[in-house]
C-alpha cells in the first residue's frame, strides 16, 4: 500500500492542508486494512490427534484459500485480543500447521473442515500421489461431501489469472461461486462429482434415484455445457445436489 505527496499542487495553495489530506487517507487507508484482516480470523477448535482440542482464531480469507487448504495460520485467544486492540500483528503472533498435525478443525459459526487424502485425477496432467488436504465438509453421512477451492497462486487457469488482477471483493465471489465438488463413499479418497457414475453413489436407494431421474431434487437444470467439459460447479449446483445427499444420507441413517 502507497501513499503519495505531491507538494506544487497548483490547485491548493496551501501544501500543509494537501498533506493533512494525504495523511488522513492514509491512515484511513491501513485502519480499513487493519480491520480487513481481523474480519479474517474466525473463532473455532482444532481437532489434533488423540482427542486432543485447542480453541484458536484460525485464518480464513477466500482471496488465498491455500493458505487454509494446504495448512493452517492461527492465533491464541490472547494473540487475537491483543491483535484486536492494537491492530498490530507481529510476528510471534501467527502460528501455523500443517494439515498432517490435525483431523480438522471447526467454526463457531457452525463450518466444518475435515484432514482428507486427495489426489487430482481431473487435471491433463494426472496427480496419482494423494496429499493431505483440509477441505469444507458440506455433507456428512453415508455419503461425504467437501469443497475444494481454487488456489489462487502459482499455476492456475486463465479466467482465474484475470480475477486477481480485479479487486479483492470480485476475486472472492469468484472463488466462492467456482468450486470443485468432492464426493466419498466406501472408499480412502473422495473424487470430483464431474468424473463419478452416480449411480455408483445413491444407485443403491431406488427412491432417491427415482427422484433423481424425475429432477425432484433440480440437479439436472444445473448440467450445463461448461460443466460437462470442466471439473468446477457453482452454488447452485451444490444446493442441488446437497438436497438428494441429504435425503439419500437420512435415509441411510434411519435404516440403521
Amino acid at each position: 500500500m502507497r501513499c503519495y505527496f505531491i507538494s506544487n499542487n497548483p490547485h491548493n495553495p496551501n501544501p500543509m492542508n494537501h498533506l493533512k489530506t494525504v495523511l488522513f487517507a492514509c491512515t484511513l487507508l491501513f485502519t480499513l486494512a487493519g480491520v480487513q484482516a481481523q474480519a479474517n480470523y474466525h473463532k473455532g477448535t482444532l481437532h489434533l490427534k488423540k482427542g486432543k482440542a485447542q480453541d484458536v482464531y484460525i485464518e480464513i480469507d477466500f482471496a488465498y484459500p491455500q493458505r487454509f487448504q494446504q495448512g493452517i495460520t492461527y492465533l491464541s485467544p490472547d494473540d487475537f485480543e491483543k491483535f484486536s486492540k492494537t491492530g498490530k500483528m507481529k510476528g510471534k503472533m501467527k502460528q501455523k500447521m500443517e494439515p498432517k498435525h490435525l483431523q480438522g478443525f471447526t467454526l463457531e459459526d457452525g463450518r466444518v473442515f475435515k484432514t482428507v487424502w486427495y489426489s487430482d485425477l481431473t487435471g491433463r496432467a494426472i496427480k496419482m500421489i494423494p496429499k493431505r488436504m483440509i477441505l469444507e465438509q458440506v455433507a456428512d453421512g453415508r455419503i461425504l461431501m467437501y469443497k475444494l477451492y481454487s488456489r489462487t497462486t502459482g499455476k492456475i487457469n486463465q479466467e482465474l489469472a484475470d480475477m486477481v488482477f480485479e479487486d479483492r471483493q470480485k476475486l472472492v465471489a469468484y472463488i466462492q461461486d467456482n468450486f470443485q465438488l468432492l464426493i466419498q463413499k466406501d472408499s480412502d479418497h473422495p473424487r470430483n462429482v464431474m468424473h463419478i457414475n452416480l449411480l455408483n453413489f445413491i444407485g443403491d436407494n431406488p427412491r432417491v434415484k427415482d427422484n433423481y431421474d424425475n429432477n425432484h431434487y433440480g440437479l439436472q437444470h444445473q448440467f450445463t455445457e461448461k460443466q460437462k467439459m470442466g471439473k468446477y460447479v457453482n452454488k447452485a449446483y451444490e444446493a442441488a445436489f446437497l438436497r438428494m445427499l441429504d435425503d439419500y444420507n437420512q435415509e441411510a441413517e434411519a435404516s440403521k
